[in-house]
């Protein structure tokens, strides 16, 4: 597989974020925009060098958690340089039955995206668990409502 300029980022403890991240990629697909779909097991900010675009889709998980697969890749590109040159879009993941911390997660990441210089393309997307919808089908929605914006930047 070749590599794409967009790269989707997951942190997830059960799987949820995963899926969502399928969604938007299919969503990208859809529009003639590839994607990878990257777990962040394991992963180095130098993995990032080829993406332009970053889109995150992380859970959040105990206390306000980012999940255990992206806590070192979080650390690293902490400790790293600048990200400026590339955007970013976060979608996050809670439940608002623990408001005190719902989608830190995901307000995480895009926090320390920022922060890096990196920029956000639009306001973190915190998707609730309570609401009755569907995290993968929210992605999908939300996903082809920046299809435009991002054809522009991909």
């Amino acid at each position: 597989m070749t590599s794409s300029r967009i790269a989707i980022l997951v942190a997830t403890m059960t799987g949820t974020a995963e899926i969502c991240a399928q969604e938007i990629a299919d969503a990208l697909s859809a529009a003639s925009l590839e994607s990878d779909i990257l777990l962040m097991d394991h992963l180095q900010p130098s993995t990032l060098a080829g993406h332009d675009l970053l889109i995150v889709v992380s859970s959040t998980y105990g206390h306000g958690d980012i999940p255990d697969n992206g806590k070192d890749f979080y650390q690293a590109i902490e400790a790293s340089g600048s990200l400026a040159g590339k955007s970013f879009l976060v979608f996050g993941l809670g439940d608002m039955t623990y408001a005190a911390t719902f989608c830190e997660g995901g307000r995480k990441w895009d926090a320390l995206f920022a922060a890096k210089g990196a920029e956000r393309l639009a306001p973190l997307m915190q998707h609730d668990a309570a609401s009755g919808t569907l995290a993968e089908d929210e992605a999908a929605i939300w996903a082809n409502g920046w299809i435009p914006r991002l054809k522009q930047v991909a």
